[in-house]
């Protein structure tokens, strides 16, 4: 399989010690070799800014405003291509550009496809494709989660590790939305009794303008009733008389006996006509002051004003605010009741999500725990080939009682440096050179496993030589068959499996009368690399 990216140039201006510097990377094994301080690290730290490393204005060539340091890569995979639509930075060509400025006060701008990006986009973007080994990262080996992560890529596990992670991302989100539930449920609790006693006080008034109105009208109609009815027995006893007067209607009829001996005809008319008057206009009063005021109405009406006076004092507020508060009270009082009823629909749904989480994690655990032996022994074999004859490695594979990020699984890479004396956790027996070995062999096998197309070695072979060197170059040179592969070392073992060599030199430059210091790049193949290896050993 051909890597699906590759490094094609690295392009450096105003770089530390390099002016204005072109590399042109090989597709397959590319070696940077060159004196210690020559240069080689400021390729890696370049490398590093292209995958998305925080930029140091130090690294701007004293003098200069500016660095730049751009990174053409290859690629004609269509998921590449598609993934690079996703991102919002497509290209033509088969050509992917990073480019990073940075300026001498520390400010830096980034490009991807000639547009402005931000850095995560290009950490996002590179860490898929690109792996960058250190001096250090075979330490990453002893760290259990990275083991883990490792038997993952291996077993093939990234659809179910995905279903798995958005289902506990989501079991995180519910326990949190029902811890902020339970503790408003606990806080509201205590207002449950306040909230009952004012809801049925309002609820018994049942406030309303209309009805407030309604029963001060009333009142007033009663208290006017009650007044008329004192105008009424004065009326009353004005027309029939009392024990002490004679009233109207007696008086009428003594003038009617002796008016009609002393008016004419027609002023009698006139006495019996204001006198039917009289008695017409005493009838009228008399029926509209007769209508009786119903005490316990009366008492009802007076009872209500009361409470809403009572009411609207103790809320200090007017009818309408008490209806207002009415209806909070109420909404509260329905909140809380939501409240309960959402924790039941959150803990089901947290019940199923875990369900579902448990079984996702028992099908990665089982597969775990069936490749663990497969990649073992590949592991085995291939740390046996870099000259650690007799080691042996295992990987155990643990259940936990609950669930993580993970899943359940407990990781260890287990190993026996030497036949028959048993196996030890690897983090406690091995060393720097055994683990490095591990970790390319490591590299090798997962190389067809991951997107990984391009691994970065910075001095792998630190503390090795010998055999072993040539070993190391040699499964370098086979990792590069499906993945291109640029390695910074010093060993000519493993310079001498390489494709390509990128050769870098310091020297003294003359500029404007002042001596600078500029490091050079040689780029080598073909024979002459084999004439270039020979020199890394000189016998003189």
């Amino acid at each position: 399989m051909s890597a699906q990216l590759t490094l094609k140039d690295l392009n450096l201006t105003n770089f530390a010690t390099f002016s204005n510097q072109r590399i042109k990377f090989d597709n397959n094994f590319n070696a940077i070799i060159g004196e210690t301080g020559s240069g080689k690290s400021l390729i890696l730290e370049a490398l590093q800014l292209i995958l998305g490393a925080r930029a140091d204005r130090k690294t701007v060539r004293n003098g200069f405003d500016y660095a730049i340091v751009e990174a053409s890569f290859s690629s004609d995979s269509k998921s590449i291509k598609a993934y690079m639509d996703e991102l919002g930075y497509p290209f033509d060509n088969d050509e992917i550009v990073i480019k990073r400025i940075i300026y001498n006060n520390g400010k830096t701008k980034n490009y991807i496809n000639y547009q402005s990006c931000t850095m995560s986009t290009i950490v996002k973007f590179t860490s898929n494709f690109i792996d960058l080994v250190g001096q250090f990262d075979n330490q990453k080996l002893l760290n259990g989660q990275y083991q883990l992560k490792l038997l993952d890529s291996y077993a093939g596990l990234g659809e179910v590790l995905s279903d798995y992670n958005t289902t506990f991302s989501k079991i995180k989100e519910i326990k949190a939305e029902l811890e902020i539930e339970i503790k408003r449920s606990q806080e509201i609790a205590q207002r449950s009794d306040y909230l009952d006693f004012q809801i049925n006080e309002l609820e018994t008034l049942s406030p309303s303008v209309e009805d407030e109105e309604d029963l001060i009208s009333k009142k007033k109609e009663y208290l006017d009733l009650q007044n008329n009815q004192s105008l009424f027995e004065e009326i009353e006893c004005m027309f029939s008389g009392d024990e002490n007067h004679a009233g109207l209607n007696t008086l009428l009829k003594k003038l009617d006996v002796n008016f009609s001996k002393i008016l004419s005809p027609s002023q009698m008319d006139d006495f019996y006509s204001s006198q039917a008057t009289l008695q017409e206009l005493y009838y009228s009063v008399s029926k509209s002051l007769s209508v009786e005021v119903e005490q316990e109405d009366f008492e009802f009406i007076l009872e209500r004003l009361d409470q809403y006076q009572k009411t609207k004092r103790k809320f200090n507020t007017d009818t309408n605010g008490l209806i207002r508060l009415l209806e909070e009270f109420t909404l509260e009082k329905d909140d809380m009741n939501n409240i309960n009823q959402t924790i039941d629909i959150l803990s089901s749904k947290l019940d199923e999500l875990i369900s579902n989480a448990t079984n996702l994690a028992e099908k990665l655990h089982e597969k775990r725990r069936l490749l663990s032996h497969k990649l073992a022994a590949n592991l085995t074999s291939l740390i046996q080939e870099l000259n650690m004859q007799g080691a042996e490695l295992k990987i155990n594979v643990e259940k936990l009682d609950g669930l993580n990020s993970d899943g359940f699984s407990k990781v260890e890479f287990m190993v026996q440096t030497n036949k028959g004396e048993g196996f030890h956790l690897l983090k406690n027996i091995a060393s720097g050179g055994e683990l490095s070995r591990v970790l390319l062999s490591v590299r090798e096998i997962l190389s067809n496993n991951d997107s990984i197309s391009i691994f970065l070695f910075d001095e792998i072979d630190t503390g090795m030589g010998g055999e072993t060197a040539l070993k190391i170059g040699k499964h370098l040179s086979n990792l590069s068959n499906s993945s291109q592969v640029i390695a910074i070392t010093h060993l000519p073992q493993i310079a001498n499996n390489a494709k390509k060599l990128i050769v870098v030199s310091k020297e003294l430059v003359s500029d404007n009368e002042e001596d600078r210091t500029i490091s050079t790049i040689r780029e080598i193949s073909g024979l002459q690399l084999r004439e270039e290896v020979a020199l890394m050993t000189p016998l003189n």
